[in-house]
């Protein structure tokens, strides 16, 4: 007979030892209590977790089963698997009882295997492992694992903490009421109206005593106050109107408060302190308590009612100034209120400057007996003295002159002016001697002909020489300035742009003459010497220099001199464009004619001007032998050949025609 098995060992059906399967239990083979060597069962609900187990302690739970033990009467420990109850669990593969949920949680069913199958109950949500009741305005209606409980409706409450249906929401919060056509909306009290329950209200209470709410969703009659401006006067029902001369600055049930004595507001229902006004014509007198009273005399209040601050005092009049009451040695009258400035006058004989009065300065004057500044003479009158009364006191000022409109105007620099007087009120600019002028324009004496008029210089500012220039203000002893070398000027050139070169090109090559016979030859060989010929002649009208065809820069030079003894003809040749001409006499014309000559000249004066205005003219020929005529004409081109002409001082026609 073969040996019983080992305890984990099972014999199979050729007689064999073999590990107890998954799930049973082998306790070994013996005659007595086991002498089949057959496994057993675990107990529902419990099982082996690996294969040969040898007792009936090593069955664990299964997943939603707790494990239980109990002693027989024989002292033997026998094991059970209990189905974990509604609100526990167990996972399985332990020895362990059911778990319970967290404290308010349960599951849906028994034999729940997890933490997890734990959730909130109707009415109920998850907080951090613990279920808890649905506060007050809230509910739900199922197990949940839910954070939050679902909201009522805004304005909307429950009866109770717990709630487990949306039916719940039927109470209106505080300040609420409930739409009596849709019970599932809550909807504020209006203005003016409060609800101060938790109830099935479909309406909320009007504020008593006329009292007002700042807002809608009023939650008692304790937020029924008067508004600002307004209070609820003993003895009467409704609320009204602060009184003039009070305020109600919030929103309570107190009583206006009193401005103060003499103090105004501009209407009923004033709302702050700073509707309190003083009067017009009234000032503080004191501040606690506010009190406000007529400006006494010489001094005034405002012109209208002013905020009721530390300086709304009366103020009083400027020095010297007085009001009427005092003025006419009287007492005011009732109604009469001083109410600005402007009842401050000043005596007889004053006038006001920045409101102090003072006795009217030079070149003013007021007749008095008001409040007004004193008068400024006109631009360029004046008076001879301070404290003048009428506008027939003017004078002309210094520096000044009578014009021919009547109206005075400023000397211009080379004069000067003492001024009028009362007698003799006109006055004229007095121009300085010759070559003497001032600094400035209203020069007011003879002293101040001090320096050098523009185009005079040296000890005694005599006029400038040719050559020379200057251009005013030097002080005498200066003398004018040389022109630059290979210039000259008029006399009495005043600026160094009247300088101009001795000898100038003509603008294409030559002058032609209508009688070449006119030339007289020079030895002169080269260009320079020609021109430098020329320029010793103070009679050279210009220059002709012709180069030799075998070049080396020499050539042909031939002069044109001035006729001197009547001339027909009077040639003048363009300095710039027109800013001066050197001017000589011949006795016939000097290049050639411009397509387009002017008619109907008068004079010299006039063709000159004719030239200036034609930019191609270059020289303007005036024959005044017979019909006066004038003639435009330019310079040609010519290879080879060269003319400049000659420009001296005494020649200039702005010298010749100062």
């Amino acid at each position: 007979m073969p040996a019983d098995c080992a305890p984990g060992l099972a014999m199979d059906a050729n007689k064999n030892c073999q590990p107890c399967t998954l799930g049973k239990y082998c306790l070994g083979g013996d005659a007595t209590v086991n002498p089949t060597n057959a496994e057993d069962g675990c107990p529902d609900g419990l099982a082996t977790t690996f294969a040969g187990a040898k007792s009936q302690a090593q069955c664990f739970t299964k997943a939603g089963y707790g494990r239980t033990s109990s002693k027989g009467s024989n002292g033997k420990v026998s094991l059970a698997g209990v189905l974990c109850d509604v609100a526990t669990y167990n996972v399985g593969s332990n020895t362990a009882g059911c778990q319970k949920c967290g404290a308010g949680l349960t599951t849906a069913t028994n034999g729940s295997t997890s933490a997890s199958a734990c959730l909130a109950p109707a009415g109920s949500y998850l907080d951090k492992g613990i279920g808890k009741l649905c506060q007050k305005g809230t509910y739900s209606t199922d197990l949940n694992a839910n954070a939050n409980c679902v909201p009522c409706p805004d304005g909307i409450t429950t009866a109770a903490e717990g709630s487990t249906t949306a039916a719940a929401c039927s109470l209106a919060l505080k300040g609420y009421y409930i739409d009596s056509a849709n019970s599932t909306v809550a909807i504020k009290c209006p203005l003016d109206t409060y609800q101060d329950q938790e109830a099935n209200v479909t309406s909320c209470t009007a504020c008593p005593n006329g009292w007002k709410t700042k807002e809608t969703g009023a939650t008692g009659a304790a937020v029924c106050l008067a508004p600002p401006g307004f209070e609820l006067v003993d003895g009467a029902t409704n609320i009204t109107a602060c009184a003039a001369g009070s305020y109600k600055a919030d929103w309570n049930r107190n009583p206006c408060v009193a401005c103060g004595t003499g103090l105004i507001t501009k209407e009923a229902g004033s709302v702050s302190k700073d509707a309190c006004l003083v009067p017009a014509g009234y000032g503080l007198t004191s501040l606690s308590p506010m009190v406000a009273a007529p400006c006494e005399k010489n001094t005034y209040g405002d012109s209208v009612d002013r905020a009721a601050v530390a300086n709304a005092r009366c103020t009083a009049c400027p020095a010297d100034m007085f009001t009427m009451d005092t003025l006419e040695t009287r007492t005011r009258n009732s109604s009469e209120y001083y109410t600005a400035e402007s009842a401050c006058l000043v005596k007889p004989g004053w006038g006001t400057t920045s409101t102090t009065p003072q006795e009217c300065p030079v070149g003013t004057f007021n007749e008095g007996k008001n409040r007004s500044p004193c008068h400024h003479c006109g631009t360029g009158w004046t008076t001879v003295a301070a404290g003048k009364t009428a506008e027939s006191q003017c004078v002309v000022q210094a520096g000044w002159k009578l014009a021919a409109d009547n109206i005075p105007a400023p000397c211009d620099k080379g004069s000067y002016s003492t001024g009028g007087t009362e007698v003799a009120p006109n006055a004229t600019c007095t121009p300085c001697a010759t070559g003497y002028s001032t600094q400035e324009d209203e020069s007011v004496s003879n002293d101040e002909c001090a320096v050098c008029a523009p185009g005079y210089g040296g000890a005694l500012c005599a006029q400038c020489n040719y050559g020379t220039f200057a251009s005013g203000g030097a002080k005498v002893g200066d003398a004018c300035a040389a022109c630059a070398s290979g210039s000259t000027s008029r006399k009495g050139a005043t600026q160094s742009q009247q300088c101009y070169s001795t000898l100038i090109d003509a603008r294409n090559d030559v002058f032609n003459l209508a009688d070449e016979g006119a030339w007289a030859d020079n030895a002169a060989t080269t260009g320079v010497a020609c021109g430098a010929a020329c320029d010793a002649l103070d009679t050279c009208v210009m220059y002709k220099f012709v180069v030799n065809e075998a070049g080396q820069g020499t050539g042909k030079c031939s002069l044109l001199s001035e006729v001197s003894s009547n001339p027909s003809h009077t040639v003048g040749f363009k300095i710039g464009n027109g800013d001066d001409y050197s001017v000589w006499g011949l006795d016939q014309s000097v290049g050639a004619a411009l397509a387009s000559q002017p008619s109907s000249v008068a004079d010299e004066a006039a063709c000159k001007d004719a030239c200036t205005a034609a930019s191609e003219c270059e020289v303007y020929v005036w024959n005044a032998s017979g019909t006066p005529k004038c003639t435009l004409t330019k310079s040609e081109l010519e290879e080879a050949s060269i003319s400049m002409f000659q420009v001296v001082g005494a020649k200039l026609y702005s010298d010749l025609h100062p």
